[in-house]
């Protein structure tokens, strides 16, 4: 059988609130003994207080009528016995003063109705008897008891009168009213707890705000544990504290370790998946390419003997140059698709970005958006032209689907020494964070960007990027998204500069 635990009630209570009630039980505890203590110390010298103060009346009353009943003055002794019930009254719970003569006999008292002269030992109280018989004793000259708070017996005082030989004269007895001490007990218990309840409750207040700071780090640790999974790793590391030494800081510096680690896993596991997706990608190209390159010889050859040995007129030469070109670019983008080929082509020339706006303005027309060219007229490249007209339009594609109606799309080409930054933008629907991660995979999933696209115009791009050894940025918001393509121009591609 399993013994109890004292944790096992509050195995499903937050640290919240454990943290707090312990320091609360502990504060309470502490409280609750110290009080207990100070007022039994505050009773015991209470009572040592009343002990010495019963002690100083029957000394002083026996001096004082130790004259008058050596003389037998029973007027003189009565006075003497009467001053200090009359002075004091209530106040010091007196109930009546009692003077005993050799033979136990009441000599004078205080109540001389209650105590009659001559009255014997054995018709007084009851709790007389046990003073006298104690005082007969000649190594005991005080006698005091005080039978407690709940006690109803009244408490007596008592010492001897002692004659000029030392011998015993008489007995000085005092009966003190039990309700005036218990009175006084009581007005300490009350001071006490006015004294104590308001420090207890000050001390409870900050042991409950002291127990909440105390257990904050591991609630902000197990909110952020229950998070792992349903957000991203990176806000789950932004609201942990890894800045303590003690051992909740050491706990959060361990889980932000394990988060990196999972961070980075979950990295690993999506260049997996893009790589198994690349191997799909090129077993599924690699035989579509054969059957695409045969039919695009045919085309071309024929476009080829139609110029040679026809007669066609300026319009229709140009026309045929632009579908040449436009064929050759399929040729070129299947080679793109196997990213292992690698086809020979000559330079970006300034007809090859004519071209690109040839065949963009008439799809934002239609969609009756405005194209916003920016590409300097003479602006030649040393790089493959098939790779750097396949990227734009692919991306000039993209921004073309996602403008919306009287909306913008944006071409910006800037050359420098060493690179070429090549700048798409529209206006209109922009990409969702969450997508961002997944841009450039093969046939990304729950994607948005268009309800058209079969998930590889953006995935050849980077690819295309990829082996021109450039970068590729992406930056969206709502009404707003910019695609930033640098390319250096001595890369293994380029024979020189532009």
């Amino acid at each position: 059988m399993s013994s109890f635990s004292w944790r096992r009630p509050f195995r499903h209570t937050s640290y919240r609130y454990k943290v707090p009630l312990a320091l609360a039980a502990a504060i309470l505890a502490t409280e609750l003994v110290v009080t207990v203590t100070f007022v039994q110390m505050s009773y015991f010298a209470m009572r040592q207080d009343m002990r010495q103060g019963a002690q100083a009346l029957t000394r002083m009353l026996a001096l004082s009528v130790r004259e008058p009943l050596r003389r037998d003055d029973l007027w003189r002794v009565y006075e003497a016995i009467r001053i200090p019930v009359d002075a004091t009254g209530p106040i010091s719970g007196v109930q009546a003063i009692i003077v005993l003569d050799q033979d136990f006999k009441v000599y004078a008292a205080s109540n001389p109705r209650r105590y009659p002269i001559s009255t014997p030992l054995t018709a007084l109280p009851d709790e007389l008897k046990p003073a006298v018989m104690a005082l007969r004793d000649p190594s005991q000259s005080f006698y005091f008891r005080y039978s407690g708070y709940f006690s109803q017996v009244p408490g007596v005082a008592g010492t001897t009168v002692r004659s000029d030989d030392t011998g015993i004269a008489g007995y000085v007895l005092a009966s003190y009213e039990v309700n005036a001490w218990r009175e006084r007990v009581s007005g300490l218990l009350v001071r006490v707890f006015w004294i104590s309840i308001p420090g207890i409750l000050l001390l409870l207040l900050v042991g409950w705000v002291w127990g909440n700071q105390v257990a904050q780090p591991l609630l902000s640790l197990a909110k952020a544990m229950k998070r792992v999974g349903r957000e991203p790793t990176s806000a789950i590391r932004r609201s942990l504290d890894t800045t303590g030494t003690d051992e909740i800081g050491v706990l959060g510096q361990q889980f932000s370790g394990m988060l990196n680690e999972l961070e980075a896993k979950e990295a690993l596991e999506r260049e997996i998946m893009a790589a198994e997706r690349l191997a799909a990608v090129g077993r599924v190209a690699a035989g579509v390419a054969h059957e695409i390159n045969n039919p695009l010889g045919g085309m071309i050859n024929a476009l080829d003997t139609l110029q040679t040995h026809g007669t066609p007129d300026k319009l229709t030469t140009k026309t045929i140059e632009l579908v040449r070109r436009g064929l050759n670019q399929i040729r070129h983008t299947v080679g793109a698709l196997l990213v292992e080929a690698r086809l020979d082509a000559s330079q970006m020339s300034p007809g090859d970005w004519d071209d690109l706006r040839t065949l963009i303005e008439p799809e934002l027309t239609a969609r009756r958006a405005r194209l916003l060219w920016d590409v300097q007229p003479d602006l030649a490249v040393d790089l493959p032209a098939h790779l750097v007209r396949q990227l734009t339009l692919n991306l000039l594609l993209n921004a073309k689907d996602a403008v919306e109606p009287e909306g913008s799309v944006s071409c910006l080409v800037q050359c420098a020494t060493q690179s070429i930054t090549i700048e798409i933008s529209n206006s209109g629907q922009h990409i969702p964070e969450a997508e961002l991660p997944h841009l450039f995979e093969p046939y990304p999933v729950e994607s948005t960007l268009s309800r058209n696209s079969h998930g590889l115009g953006l995935w050849v791009t980077y690819q295309i990027v990829t082996q021109l050894r450039g970068t590729i940025e992406v930056s969206s918001e709502p009404g707003f998204t910019r695609f930033t393509v640098t390319l250096p121009l001595n890369s293994p591609f380029s024979g020189g500069q532009a």
